[in-house]
């Protein structure tokens, strides 16, 4: 008998392609950068978390981002959120850059032709903004919104919760979780076909978007027990359809929930597949430090998940920051300045530098390692 078998096509789908890590099909965050850290992209079927910064500035732009990159390859979406109205979540959302040619015949251009920037020709390809030619996601200006006109062309579902039912004592969960939970049931349960090609209808992807679940207008009695038992059901649906949903938690104020607020925690990372937890300098001291002036937050990558292959992608540092631009959001490899030379002061004693320096000294780094 043969032990060669006959390898199945894989599923197309617009605005997927297969992984170069696994083989398996994947989507873009919207992010090129984010997509880059994590392998190219996200596997379809998977559960993304974002642990929001404190005031949910910088986690709203990657929604936008998510949601961006559906309207773009005619995805099917659901938005849901508490917060803010979805409608007009959607009418915030970026332009895609079109015209991004110019930008990369100048990365193209020969090591002898960057005389000022000449040691930028060994930076990795994080550094460079993912500007390749396997690039997934798209390019968008955040400075510009979407056309209205544009909206109405797309299969978009909307959750605010006015659908809520207050009959809850038939279900495991508050009757908020329940009705989300029917919506995202009844929305995977229809055919998903690419609106675009009215000749040929083609299997579409589902793009799911909950926004900033576990807000104070989620809260009630038994809210740390319901959130897990949706994210639970949720992984249920994102799996056994063509889809992928991104959630934000402010994972920062569950602590005034629960006194076990780290078993808590990690009962929600066991429910998805992939975090990532934004911290914004606002409002904190490192937003002055000199060290971190280059940048407005940290990204800490929580969670990787081995999902349907052996081994998770491993990306080449966890030492990352962002910084956000007036177009665009971006996702770079912390690197901190050399040490400053001596100074010293009136009395012509030496300062302590305010730079880093890993050598262990009598300098007050405010950073340890």
């Amino acid at each position: 008998m043969s032990s060669f078998v006959k390898r199945r096509g894989a599923v197309s789908i617009k605005g997927t392609r297969a992984s170069l890590h696994s083989g398996q099909a994947i989507l873009s965050s919207g992010n090129p950068s984010l997509d880059h850290v994590f392998g190219g992209g996200f596997p379809i079927g998977s559960v993304i978390a974002i642990e929001e910064d404190k005031y949910a500035n910088y986690s709203r732009v990657l929604t936008k981002y998510f949601l961006a990159e559906g309207i773009v390859n005619n995805h099917s979406l659901l938005v849901a959120s508490l917060e803010e109205d979805p409608v007009q979540l959607m009418k915030k959302l970026p332009t895609p850059v079109e015209d991004i040619e110019p930008e990369r015949t100048a990365q193209n251009q020969a090591p002898e032709e960057m005389r000022i920037a000449f040691r930028y020709n060994k930076l990795s390809v994080v550094d460079l903004e993912q500007k390749s030619s396997t690039q997934l996601g798209h390019f968008f200006d955040l400075s510009k919104q979407i056309e209205e006109s544009e909206l109405s062309k797309h299969d978009i579902t909307y959750w605010d919760g006015a659908q809520c039912s207050p009959d809850s004592s038939k279900t495991a969960i508050s009757a908020t979780f329940q009705s989300l939970l029917d919506a995202i049931h009844l929305k995977s349960k229809q055919p998903q076909f690419d609106q675009s090609n009215t000749e040929v209808k083609e299997k579409n992807l589902l793009r799911i978007c909950l926004n900033s679940i576990g807000s104070p207008l989620w809260y009630d009695r038994s809210f740390p027990s319901h959130l897990v038992k949706f994210l639970t059901i949720l992984k249920s649906f994102v799996r056994n359809t063509l889809s992928c949903c991104l959630i934000t938690l402010p994972t920062h104020l569950f602590h005034h929930l629960d006194s076990d607020y780290h078993h808590l925690h990690e009962r929600l990372l066991g429910q998805v597949d992939y975090c990532i937890a934004l911290e914004s300098f606002a409002g904190s001291d490192k937003e002055t430090n000199p060290v971190f002036k280059e940048y407005h937050g940290l990204l800490d990558i929580v969670k990787l998940s081995a999902l349907n292959t052996l081994a998770a992608f491993v990306p080449e540092t966890r030492d990352l920051a962002f910084k956000l631009r007036r177009r665009k959001f971006v996702i770079e490899k912390l690197h901190l300045p050399p040490e400053l030379g001596e100074e010293k002061d009136e009395r012509g004693q030496k300062k302590i530098a305010t730079g880093m320096s890993c050598a262990g000294g009598g300098g007050g780094s405010k950073l340890d390692f």
